[in-house]
């Protein structure tokens, strides 16, 4: 046993050794192959690419948001007095125009406290004009009265006795003022619980929702009806820390929606919320635009191209000569011995199809579009095909339509580099 043991220990040696030599024999050919011109190598054959020119075209960037309709207001149309509701004409898409009676609350009690109140304020007015009508008489008895004092005719008690009485009668004519002045009072807070029994809508729009029918008994705030505007709605979107500064007000764009396919309306940036969300990191954007038509309805899913940048004479270069890095872009640009160098650019627009760059201004030479991830600074290259400028990829100079969409991150924006 101890025999067959050593005999196997030997044979593992053995084919372990010529492992380990056949291994390197092949690491050293693969150098070997390497430094002769494998892909990406100094010497030996060159790389296949294809290249391209650098040109001059208009860039816009056009950036898809999504976001929802919202209606520029809706309200709910309650009760101001408690009773039952006798009637309401108004069913669910109706339109409804300001200050329009939609309904009516039965108005015999408020009648009733409306013409009490008429009535406390006649006997108010008649106690005050009687009152008036004392306090004047005992003025001028006074007035009278003092005279004789100096000639003796009227004791200096009788003149004391009449100021005690025009004192008295001034309280009760103030009293009686006072009195009047309360129930004028009662009397306009009594015709308006009797204008309420009459429900107006505040603002024209349409019924919404309809909360009650004819015959409820209604409480002081019960609800009637809800009320939509529709004449212009609003489109709420999210938008990034990136694209904020951006997104200003005034700005156009244009909504689009699935429910209404083969559309779309303009609109405008209407307002920016000062601050952002400090659960998604978004701050909130209004979209406004008029719904004449009143196709646009609360709660239709949209989606909003907006126009953020706009270049009319933009260097560009095709997209896919990007190579992006730890976050860095860069070009291959064919230099002299049909050797290449890496160039780091700063990319402006990005619209997928050309890629605008503002640095550095005097990026000249053929810019590799195709095989530039065999490549590497000094590697040697071989230009096949026609060389062609950026340009020459597109049959026209101008942008598409929607060109200028990119995929987004999050909140289902399409964002460009």
């Amino acid at each position: 046993m101890k025999r067959k043991h050593k005999i196997r220990l030997a044979i593992f040696a053995v084919v372990a050794i010529a492992a380990i030599t056949a291994m390197r024999m092949w690491g050293a050919a693969d150098s070997k192959k390497a430094a002769a011109g494998g892909p990406g190598g100094g010497r030996g054959a060159p790389v296949p690419v294809e290249v391209a020119e650098m040109s001059v075209r208009p860039m816009v960037d056009i950036r898809e948001f999504t976001g929802t309709v919202k209606a520029s207001y809706t309200y709910v149309l309650s009760a101001k007095v408690g009773g039952r509701l006798m009637s309401i004409n108004k069913r669910i898409g109706d339109t409804v125009k300001a200050n329009e009676i939609i309904g009516r609350i039965e108005d015999i009690q408020y009648r009733n406290s409306r013409d009490e109140a008429r009535t406390q304020v006649r006997v108010s007015q008649a106690s005050l004009e009687e009152a008036k009508t004392q306090l004047a008489h005992i003025e001028r008895e006074l007035e009278r009265s003092r005279g004789l004092v100096e000639k003796g005719i009227v004791s200096r008690a009788e003149l004391d006795g009449l100021n005690t009485q025009y004192a008295t009668q001034r309280s009760r004519h103030d009293l009686a003022k006072a009195q009047l002045e309360q129930r004028q009072v009662a009397l306009s807070q009594a015709n308006t619980n009797f204008e309420h029994t009459q429900v107006r809508a505040a603002q024209g729009g349409l019924i919404a929702q309809r909360h009650v029918d004819g015959g409820t008994l209604l409480s002081v705030g019960s609800p009637i009806v809800t009320i939509v505007g529709l004449d212009t709605v609003f489109v709420e979107l999210a938008v990034s820390e990136r694209d904020y500064q951006s997104i200003k007000q005034g700005k156009t764009a244009v909504v689009t929606t699935d429910a209404i396919p083969g559309r779309s309306f303009d609109a405008v940036v209407h307002r920016v919320a000062p601050f952002f969300q400090a659960a998604s990191r978004t701050a909130v954007a209004e979209i406004a635009l008029r719904n004449d038509s009143r196709l646009l309805k609360p709660g239709m899913f949209a989606r909003i191209n907006i126009k953020l940048n706009e270049d009319e004479s933009a260097r560009v270069v095709p997209s896919a000569a990007l190579v992006e890095r730890e976050g860095r872009f860069s070009v291959f640009v064919v230099g002299d011995s049909a050797k290449v160098r890496s160039v780091p650019v700063e990319v402006g627009i990005n619209d997928g199809r050309y890629a605008q760059i503002l640095s550095p201004a005097d990026l000249d030479g053929p810019i590799v579009t195709l095989g530039q991830h065999l490549l590497r600074p000094g590697s040697v290259v071989n230009v096949v095909g026609e060389r062609r400028s950026s340009g020459d990829r597109g049959k026209s100079n101008a942008p598409e339509q929607g060109q200028g969409k990119n995929q987004s991150q999050g909140q289902g924006e399409r964002k460009s580099r």
